[in-house]
Order: structure tokens, then sequence, then C-alpha cells
């Protein structure tokens, strides 16, 4: 193969470029300006170029700009058009923030918004500036934004480790990475030092002193700067290769390197993923957060359950993802996840335990370790004073519950009784076996800690009471050693295993429940039609098994509205966390980082064709939290539901089509039709009139009185024609109205009969009438335009001097009438489709009509709740039968009055 086509690019790849050119070219650009500390000049140099984006006739705004009263600042913001800031009232106390609305309203080229680390006042939209930042983004607008390098998530606890100050105010590095532009300004540090000293950074005596004693030493601000180089050196880099890679100047880099950090509720989690986000970053590689659901998780409390959470949070917002494991072995299934996912390195936390708890229990470091070979384990040890703080504070876990202690308690005493009841039966070695069946029972029921203090209460009461000489302490046998030993093991023993059993039981019941809740949901899906019927079903499946109340609003246009639930009264916010959800196409409201205030949690029902709704989630109980495998469930439910609504919509769109596409080929068969059955008769009358209106001097007044009669019986002709169109549109609109009278089958037969005398002259009819038929309770005029139908059907398609033969009897409650011929007889199959609109025969005759007269008969047939047929005769021809419903004479009579 050729060397150009060995350097051909990747169709998958150049697709993946296209995409992802269109999709910034929708979005936004982000700038930047970065520095080591606070006093550098970020706002300044930010104001200084978006003044020249201004010469360039760019439309600039000012979003928020803190200018803290530096002159020179201040004269810089002056020529700037300023968005208007929002008044949040919090706690008595008038906070002024962004206005996010309004900017998206003005929707200006570029925005300048300072500070990118802040954090919003409570009741605005998001949390976070970075949170508006990202839907000013993706609204299309530029940002011009300012941040220092110890607001960096991942660099948080270096920067603390370098100043001694844990800075709270945070951005995620995903953020600071998807920059279109980064704008280092840097000064060194004795300049920044002698901008303090001339009040350039903090105005207040008091503050700058403060600052100057705490932060601005020299010593932090040269590892301050020296960490920003480095940080914007990196991202330089990364822009570098991934413009090579657009470019086709170099292969994309494919590091196989995959990295796992394992978390907890524990405080040292938060260091743990900055670590591994540092990591990740320089090696390029991809980077999960594994938490394992064991016993300890399900005894957890709010606090500590609120800490996995945030956690888990904060791995998505720096770009990493998030998994979560089930099983009561951490180490197994840790491993079993990273040989799965082929993980090349393991990052772990060592929180500073005593030596012997060590020793003892182990640590989760030494166990993977021992039970790894090919994959790097980096250990991270948490800090000493953060450890003992946390010591002191209320414990993550369950309180404890002394119930089950005081049941241990009462198992001792009733094995103590049982083995002094039966003292004079068994040996003190028999009678230590009751102790023993106690404590399997008891660790079995109740867990370690009740089992172990019920052997040691055993051990006691045994031998006080059992071991000679009795009422002591005194052991002089040393095999008891043994069993007191053994007793012990036993409990550690059982317990451990009844609670990995318990946990198993557990995690199969709740995989079991899910599973049984998914289908259940598919199930009635799949058997559910309409849009709102959809919903009403999802919404109470999803009530039913989270215990929340379920709001469901489905996009009509542009416009959303609620399609099954209701919200509180007046609770606006909570509507417009959903539209929020619905626009940006993200999870809103309750525990994340949009509207974290509002009461419910809010869910975009995305399908392939976009984004169909909303689904809301609000708790029953306020302080509720969601756990991260019920977001995960209610996102499943929430895609069922999409698909769902997709389907419904699929097909009410064929049928819409299948209905467009037969109305067209009926419209396109009835003008075809009609247009031959009116052009026929017209062509009659016209010749007919002409030739009495040019030649009527020279026309014989026999000559004149045919052309006269053949303008009569076309005109009827054109009659019948208009009149079935009407019957047939009076039919399917249901406005025609039954006149029902009593009447005789052969008063009607009779009637019609005389009516076409003329047509069937020719013809040898029979009529088959038994004489005992009883009333039929019916429209005469109807069924007589019935009867005459079928009649001149019947002639019209057999041979002149044939026989037309016209039955009626009954059979069981039904009067059954019949109409045979002797002609051709109706094409196989068509047996059915003679009763449509416009069916025409496909015998070539001259014979053919509009295909209206059947379908009349079919409809005034079933008006009368009858039935009409149409089948071939062995003999040859044909043989058309209805039915009409009879009636007893004292319900006719009812009926009449």
């Amino acid at each position: 193969m050729p060397a150009s086509q060995d350097n051909r690019p990747n169709p998958d790849e150049l697709l993946g470029r296209i995409k992802a050119e269109e999709s910034r070219a929708h979005r936004g650009r982000l700038k930047i300006f970065f520095g080591g500390c606070a006093g550098v000049g970020k706002t300044y140099a930010m104001l200084s170029a978006a003044h020249e984006r201004l010469k360039e006739g760019v439309d600039v705004v000012i979003g928020i700009v803190e200018t803290h009263s530096r002159p020179e600042t201040e004269k810089l913001a002056a020529g700037i058009p300023v968005v208007p800031l929002l008044e949040i009232d919090h706690r008595g106390v008038k906070i002024k923030e962004f206005n996010l609305d309004a900017a998206l309203s003005r929707k200006p080229a570029l925005i300048l918004l300072d500070e990118l680390a802040h954090t919003n006042a409570p009741g605005v939209r998001h949390p976070k500036r970075w949170n508006d930042v990202e839907e000013l983004l993706e609204a299309g607008i530029d940002v011009y934004t300012t941040l220092n390098v110890q607001h960096i998530e991942s660099l948080n606890d270096i920067v603390a480790g370098i100043t001694g100050v844990f800075v709270k105010e945070t951005v995620p590095d995903k953020i600071f990475d998807q920059a279109d532009d980064i704008t280092l300004v840097d000064i060194p540090a004795d300049e920044l030092l002698k901008r303090l000293k001339e009040g350039k950074v903090y105005i207040a005596a008091q503050a700058k002193a403060r600052a100057a004693d705490n932060f601005f030493k020299k010593s932090n601000l040269i590892a301050l700067r020296e960490l920003a180089l480095r940080r914007t050196a990196e991202r330089v880099d990364a822009q570098m290769d991934d413009l090579k890679a657009r470019e086709g100047l170099k292969e994309a880099i494919t590091v196989g390197e995959k990295i796992l950090v394992c978390i907890g509720p524990d405080p040292l989690s938060a260091k743990l993923v900055r670590s591994a986000r540092r990591m990740a970053s320089a090696l390029r590689a991809p980077w999960v957060a594994v938490y394992v659901e064991n016993a300890r998780h399900y005894k957890l409390n709010q606090r500590g359950r609120k800490a996995v959470e945030t956690i888990m949070r904060m791995v998505e917002r720096n770009g990493g993802k998030t998994a979560v494991l089930q099983g009561n072995n951490a180490v197994e299934e840790i491993i079993a996840y990273a040989k799965e996912q082929e993980v090349t390195k393991i990052i772990v936390g060592k929180p500073h335990k005593t030596r012997l708890r060590n020793l003892v229990f182990g640590t989760l470091v030494d166990k993977i370790i021992r039970k790894t070979s090919d994959v790097d384990i980096y250990v991270i040890t948490g800090d000493p004073v953060q450890q003992k703080t946390e010591k002191g504070k209320t414990s993550i876990f369950a309180e404890f519950r002394p119930n089950m202690y005081l049941w241990g308690l009462l198992s001792v005493t009733l094995c103590t009784g049982a083995a002094h009841l039966l003292g004079k039966y068994l040996a003190p070695v028999d009678q230590i076996m009751i102790y023993l069946m106690g404590v399997v029972i008891v660790a079995a029921k109740f867990g370690r800690g009740p089992s172990i203090v019920f052997s040691l209460l055993a051990i006691t009461a045994f031998n006080f009471f059992f071991i000679e000489p009795g009422r002591g302490f005194n052991i002089h046998n040393p095999s008891y050693m043994l069993t007191f030993g053994v007793m012990v093991i036993t409990s550690v023993v059982i317990s451990t295993q009844a609670l990995q059993l318990k946990m198993q039981a557990f995690f199969a019941r709740r995989k079991e429940r899910d599973t049984q809740s998914l289908y259940m949901l598919t199930k009635e899906l799949a058997s559910t039609r309409g849009h709102e019927s959809i919903s009403e079903t999802a919404a109470k499946q999803i009530a039913e098994n989270f215990d929340v109340d379920a709001v469901i609003w489905l996009a009509f246009g542009d416009d959303l509205k609620v399609i099954y639930g209701q919200l509180p009264e007046e609770d606006i916010k909570e509507e417009t966390v959903a539209r929020w959800a619905f626009t940006n196409g993200h999870v809103a409201g309750y525990g994340t980082a949009t509207m974290p205030s509002a009461k419910g949690l809010y869910f975009p029902i995305v399908a392939a064709s976009g984004i169909l709704g909303v689904l809301g989630a609000l708790p029953k109980v306020s302080e509720r939290i969601f756990q991260p495998e019920e977001i995960s469930l209610i996102e499943t439910f929430a895609s069922l539901l999409a698909s769902a609504l997709e389907r419904a919509s699929s097909a009410e769109t064929a049928e819409k089509s299948r209905v467009e596409a037969e109305s067209e080929k009926l419209r396109n068969i009835l003008l075809s039709s009609v247009s031959h059955d009116l052009r026929t008769p017209l062509a009659s009358i016209t010749g007919a009139s002409s030739s009495l209106l040019l030649d009527d001097k020279n026309l014989s007044p026999a000559t004149q009185r045919e052309l006269v009669k053949s303008i009569n019986q076309e005109a009827a002709r054109l009659s019948r024609i208009v009149t079935n169109l009407l019957d047939v549109t009076s039919l399917e609109s249901g406005s025609i109205k039954l006149n029902k009278q009593p009447y005789y089958v052969q008063e009607l037969i009779g009637s019609v009969l005389l009516r076409l005398e003329h047509q069937i002259e020719k013809y040898n009819v029979i009529i088959d009438v038994k004489h005992d038929l009883p009333l039929v309770f019916i429209d005469g005029v109807l069924i007589e335009q019935v009867l005459t139908n079928l009649l001149e059907n019947a002639v019209k398609y057999t041979p002149e001097n044939s026989t037309v033969k016209i039955l009626a009897k009954k059979s069981h409650d039904d009067l059954v009438i019949s109409i045979e011929d002797n002609g051709k007889g109706i094409p196989a199959g068509n047996e059915s489709k003679i009763f449509d609109k416009f069916y025409t025969s496909e015998h070539k005759d001259k014979h053919k009509g509009s295909g209206l007269g059947l379908a009349i008969c079919h409809g005034i047939i079933a008006a009368h709740h009858g039935k009409i047929w149409a089948e071939n005769r062995p003999e040859g021809g044909a043989r058309f039968s209805f039915t009409l419903p009879t009636v007893k004479s004292d319900v006719i009579a009812k009926d009449l009055e």
C-alpha cells in the first residue's frame, strides 16, 4: 500500500473533529486572566483587553468587576457598559450579585466577570460564578474572567501546604482546562509586596497587615508564582498537542494509563481526588473514583452520606468519572473493578490510626498491595492535625444502639439459666456448648459487637457458676482456656459470615427490587398509548419506588407544560429550575450545582430526537438526601420514559402520515372516478341540448322527444352520483339520523321493483320471500336505497335475459335478505374490498361506476347494527346478503310511543 494511503486520516477521527468544531462554533470563548495571587493586576489586564475589543467594534459589557476602589481600575471600567446587578436580600442584608438573566437577555458579544471562584449568595440560580460562566458560554457569549492559582481545585491542598491557608472557594480543573485562552498576569514578588505597602492591593490598614503576616510572605509569593507558571505551561502543552492532533501534524496522544482513586466519607477523600486529578492531568490519562457500598455505608448518618455525595460531585466537576461498587469486601471489589477496567494506577489513602489497630485489622493499603502485582499503588497520607480534629467531631456513623447489647446480656442470662437447670445431666464441657450455641445465635442476629460482649460475659458466667470450686474466678483446668478462646473466635467468625450473608442478601434484594421496578415500568409503558397516559404511568412508578411526588413537564413547541402532577401553589422557583433543566439538558435542583436550594430534583427527559420534557422528583421529607444509586435509577426511569414518549410520537406521526396518504389516495380516486362519471352524463346532456338548440327545426318530434328523454335520464344519473357522494359523507360523519318505523320486508322489495321496472324488464327476477317473516324496525327509505343499489349492481354485471333472485328468510333473531345473480361474479380475494369507497370491479366493461353504491349500503346496514357481505355462488354469479335485527311487537310499540 502506498505511503500516502497509510497516512490517510481515520474517518471516525475526522467525524469526531467535525462534530467538535461544530460544537465550538456555537459555544462562546472563555479567556482567563490567571495569576499567582491577588494584586498582580488581573482585573486591570482584563479591562485593558476589553478596551481593545471595544475599539474593534465588539459589543462588550461588564457583568461584575471588583475595582476595590483603585482609581486606575475604576477609570478603565468607566468606559464600558454595565449589566445591572441583582440585589439579593439574605438574612436582612442586601447583597449585590451578577445578574445572569439580564446578561442572557442582553446577549452581548463579550462580557467581563471578575473573580471566577466567587460563591454566589443563596437564592441565586447557581451556587458558583463559574456555573454562571458555563451557561453564558452555552448561550454563545464570550467571557473574560480572572482567577488565582490557589483557587484551582486540584492545587488547593498544595497551596494550603505552602501558605497555611485553606482556600474554600475553588474552581474545577475542568473549567480551567476548557478555557480557549489563558493569559498569565505575573509580577515579581518584591514588586507585589511594594504594591501591598502602597495600598494597591488592600485599602484597609488592618487587612493589609493581616494579609502580609499570614499570606503575603516573599517565600509564599515565589512558590505561588512558580505554581502558576507550571500550571499555565501544562495548559499550553495540552493546547499544543490538541492543535497538532486536530491539524493532523501529530497523532492524538493515547497513553495507556488509567487511574483509579478510592474514596469514602472521610475528609482525606478530597485530597485523594485532587491528587488523582493532578496525576491524570500530567499523564493525560482518564481517571475514575470508586466508592464501595458495604456494611459501613448503611451505618452512615446523614452527614456521612452527604460527605460521599459531595466527594462524588467534586470528582465529576473535575472531569473524572464515578463508580459505585456493591460488596462487603472492599478490597476484592476494588481489585475486580480495576482488572475489568484495565487500571494501571490505584491511589488510596492511609488515615492516621494506631499501630495496634493496623496490626490487628490490617489496612486497605496493605491488602491491595498484597493482592495486586501489575498495578502501581500510590499511597496518600492524611494530615495528622486534621485527622485529630475530625475525631473530636460527631461520628459520621449511625448512633450506638444499646438494645442489641441488652439482647446479648439477656441471652447470657438465658443460657446460664439453661445450663444450671441441666447441670444434673450435663458435664461442664457439655454446659459450655449451651453458651456456644448462644454465641452463634447472637452473632448471626445482632452482629460482631454484641457477640463479642456475649462471649466475654459467657466466659465470666461459666467460670463463676460452673467451674470448681464455684462462686469464683479460678480456672484449674487449662483446657477451659482453649474453650474460651474458641468461643471468642467463633463469635467473630460467625458474626463476620452472618454480616457478609446479610449484605449479600441485601444487595440481591435491592438489585431484584430495582430490576423488578424497571421491568414493571417497561412492561406498563409498552402497553400504554398516548403522552398523558405514558407520563402518568411513569410518574406513579417513580413516586412509589422513591417516596417522592413526581411531576412531569412535556414540551409543546417552545412551551413547557405540566402533563402530570402539580407543584406547591405559587412555587415559581421550582418551575424555573425545571425550565433550566429543559433548556440546558442537565440535572438541576436539590443537591446539585444548579439552584441547590430548590425543593425537588429535576431530570431532563432526553431522547434521540432531543429533550422531550422534564421529570421532577420532590421528596416528601424535606431533609432527604438522594443517594447516587437512586439518582442513577431515576435517570434510567427518565430514559425509559423518553423512549416511550418518542415511541408514542413516532406512532402518532406514522398514523398521521398514513391518514394523510390514505386521504390523498382517496382524493385522487374520487377526482378520477367522479370526473369520469360526471363527464359521461354531462357530455350526453351537452350533445342532446346542442342538437335541440342548433337544429330543432329539422328534427322530427319523435327525435326531439328522444333527445329530451336522454337529457332527463342523464340528469337523473348526475343526481344519483351527487346523492351518493352526499350520502357517503353523511354516513361517515354520523350526521344521518335514522327514522325507524315497523316495516314488512315484502313491502320494501315491492316498492324497489316498481321503481326499477324499466331497468329490470329484460331480466328474469325471481322473488323468494317467506310469508311468516316478522316486522323489522328500520328506516324504510334507507333500506330501500340498499335494495336499489344491490339490485342495480346485479343487473349491471349480469347479461340480459339472465336470472336475478331476491330471497328473504329469518335466521335466529335476524332477517337475512340476499340478491343473487348469474353474472361474472366477484374477483377472488376482493369479496370484502368491494364495500370500500371508490372500489370498482376489475372486469373491463362499460358498466364501471363510481364505486360508491356498495359503500353506501355498508354504511346504512352498519347504522342499523346489521351485517352485509358478498360471496361467489358455486354455480356461478355473485350473492349479496345483509341482515336486519328483528324486534318483538311489544318492543316496537314501546319505541313508537
